[in-house]
């Protein structure tokens, strides 16, 4: 209990993915609470300053990012750096049948083909599939989605790039009566599996009930209570609660809060903790071609690398983009992350500290309504007292964005 409620912001690090999520429905779209920087330039890091607008309208989208950039340091490596020019191009294909407010369904397939110019047999093909749908009725709403994915993109946690498979799926059920309040329950289940055998597997399963209150047209409250248990190679189980007081803000039409806060609380194979959990972004557009973000986040994650133990993750990033004259427009991202290790199974602890900043401005042009070219610079430092853990990376490329 001595961590209890430590909200240092020099605590953050790195999260792999598992649907850990409070199960809100009502903030999707709103906010992400897998939120993480992406290190290397591809289609999540060029879209950072706001999720992209998933595809809506029925039938058949496809969609093409392709990138060719300069990277300093490939594999993130603390010594022995290796520098390349590096292309990738990420093919994206979604079909969508029926109506989001009614019975719907979509299917994506997301590739990404990543090539090294000096490190040829280094390259890698990343796979992504997604399942996603829904069937409303008049009181009752079923919503569900699956995913499988295969990459290879490097991770501060382990250092360097690593092959993994990450898969889940999740469903809720929806009671909606007249009236303000409506109801939900809810279950998830989700894996991160590592090709190398030295590296920690982990399985997440949980479920839970919550409760949203429409207070008015601008503003939306919901409490949530989650049980789960991840389980840990190497590490034993780990039971957790969460319960979470999140609400969706919009004052006026250029302002919209989202916030996730609460509590967790994890029984560990040695010892438990209780812990703060909060996710917030605000999004303000003081005029119609600027827009600001401001984005925060602190959650714990089990470590893949170091065995027998875990880490408290803390975030926070800021951005604004301005649209200039003659289709040109501009971007500016900062943020930092930082990473405080401790063990969870009596095991010595590695007393291991990660701190993360980086910077990304970026130049975008339209060349038609469907297409885009982006000029994009990204310098990243992480240091850790753990020196195989540190590393500089810039990148400097040029992505051809287009949407059939």
């Amino acid at each position: 209990m001595e961590r209890f409620l430590n909200t240092n912001w020099s605590n953050f690090g790195y999260c792999l993915a598992l649907f850990s999520a409070g199960g809100t429905a009502m903030l999707e779209g709103q906010i992400r609470n897998d939120a993480r920087f992406e290190q290397k330039l591809d289609s999540r890091a060029l879209a950072s300053k706001g999720d992209r607008a998933p595809a809506t309208r029925e039938g058949l989208d496809i969609s093409l990012v392709s990138t060719l950039a300069y990277d300093s340091n490939i594999f993130i490596e603390a010594e022995d750096e290796t520098a390349s020019l590096v292309a990738q191009v990420e093919p994206t294909i979604g079909w969508t049948g029926g109506e989001r407010d009614k019975t719907w369904v979509r299917l994506a397939y997301e590739g990404a083909a990543v090539v090294y110019f000096s490190e040829t047999e280094e390259s890698r093909f990343d796979n992504r599939v997604r399942v996603e749908g829904g069937v409303r009725g008049k009181q009752l709403a079923l919503a569900y989605s699956a995913r499988w994915a295969r990459v290879g993109s490097p991770t501060p946690d382990v250092g360097g790039q690593i092959t993994r498979q990450e898969w889940g799926g999740e469903a809720s059920v929806s009671y909606n009566p007249k009236g303000k309040l409506s109801y939900r329950v809810f279950g998830e289940r989700s894996a991160v599996e590592l090709d190398d055998p030295d590296l920690i597997d982990l399985f997440q399963v949980s479920g839970g009930i919550a409760a949203e209150y429409d207070y008015s047209s601008k503003t939306q409250l919901e409490l949530s209570y989650r049980l789960g248990q991840v389980d840990i190679d190497q590490s034993g189980s780990q039971n957790f609660h969460r319960v979470l007081l999140q609400g969706l803000w919009t004052p006026r039409e250029k302002i919209r809060v989202s916030v996730q806060a609460g509590a967790e609380y994890r029984d560990y194979e040695v010892g438990s903790e209780l812990d703060p959990y909060f996710v917030a972004r605000v999004d303000w557009t003081p005029r119609a071609k600027t827009g600001l973000y401001l984005e925060a986040y602190r959650r714990e994650e089990s470590s893949t690398a170091l065995e027998g133990e875990s880490f408290e993750l803390t975030g926070l990033r800021a951005g604004v983009t301005q649209r200039f004259r003659d289709g040109w427009s501009g971007a500016f991202e900062l943020g930092g992350e930082h990473s405080d290790y401790f063990g969870i199974t009596g095991l010595p602890e590695s007393g291991r500290e990660d701190n993360l900043f980086f910077v990304r401005p970026s130049v975008t042009y339209s060349l038609a309504e469907d297409s885009e070219i982006a000029f994009v610079y990204q310098w990243t430092r992480s240091s850790s007292n753990e020196a195989e853990f540190g590393f500089t990376n810039h990148q400097l490329g040029v992505s051809l964005n287009h949407r059939f």
